[in-house]
């Protein structure tokens, strides 16, 4: 007799908005994993080791490594009937999925991730402590110990200077505003009259700017400064914030990953 088959793996850095985007399309479709969540740059280890890129996410299945964080949603679409799925039959409605999927990875999450990390590398404790606030226990204590190349590394890779930083939060402005108008006239989604994978994208790689409850990842709201703070507040009462809070209200399931380096201690 074979034994059971390895279970899904999932591999990130735990706070990855990308990672979320992946991690709440499996969840939705009732998927059990095992989520092995790493300090940043610590997670390439994992990734040689499974046969994947060195990017996060990467979800290790019994057909192979998917590395892309849109094709983690098809794989758990493929387990929802056609009324629950995130990328609609319909040629049209699939096609504006697809598109706003692409835009908003392409364009919001990277806008999103350099303008969160420009206002937390501010703070040379508070950025430390949100890198080492994910993995096992040894990579947490390795990166505090590391934490002044470490940073100095993502900060190099991310180019948090003045100048990107800037077209990144007028990327961020134009994306939040093309949202605000496609839902005028009441509109509750995006493509459609139910939710699919455009909404999913956009309020996960959001997330970082809105802060929402029912993220899938949790970490203290301590490790932002006060920019940070004002930046969330202000992200928040935007129409396109608004909405992205509200699908994470009333669309995110729990999470149902095992093993999860943060349902430990994180004192490090």
């Amino acid at each position: 007799m074979s034994g059971s088959p390895a279970p899904l793996r999932l591999i990130t850095i735990g706070f990855s908005h990308y990672c979320e985007k992946a991690r709440w399309a499996l969840d939705r479709a009732g998927l059990d994993y095992v989520e092995a969540d790493h300090v940043p740059l610590f997670h390439f280890a994992a990734n040689l080791a499974a046969g994947a890129r060195r990017t996060v996410p990467a979800l290790v299945t019994p057909r192979g490594v998917l590395c892309e964080s849109t094709d983690i949603v098809r794989f758990a679409d493929e387990q929802l009937p056609e009324a629950r799925k995130l990328f609609p039959e319909e040629p049209p409605l699939r096609a504006e999925v697809e598109r706003m999927v692409a835009r908003f990875d392409q364009l919001l999450g990277p806008a999103v991730r350099r303008v969160a990390y420009s206002l937390l590398f501010t703070d040379r404790g508070k950025i430390r402590d949100l890198v080492t606030s994910t993995g096992p226990a040894w990579e947490r204590r390795l990166g505090r110990l590391l934490a002044r190349p470490l940073t100095a590394m993502m900060r190099r890779a991310l180019k948090l200077d003045p100048a990107p930083t800037a077209r990144s939060q007028a990327r961020l402005d134009v994306i939040f505003d093309e949202v605000t108008q496609t839902l005028e006239g009441g509109r509750r989604y995006l493509v459609g009259d139910r939710f699919t994978a455009a909404d999913l994208t956009f309020a996960a790689l959001a997330a970082p700017a809105l802060m929402p409850p029912q993220y899938g990842y949790q970490f203290s709201p301590e490790v932002l400064t006060p920019a940070a703070l004002d930046w969330v507040e202000r992200a928040r009462v935007t129409p396109a914030g608004a909405f992205a809070l509200r699908l994470f209200a009333e669309e995110r399931p729990p999470v149902r990953a095992q093993g999860r380096s943060d349902m430990s201690s994180r004192t490090g």
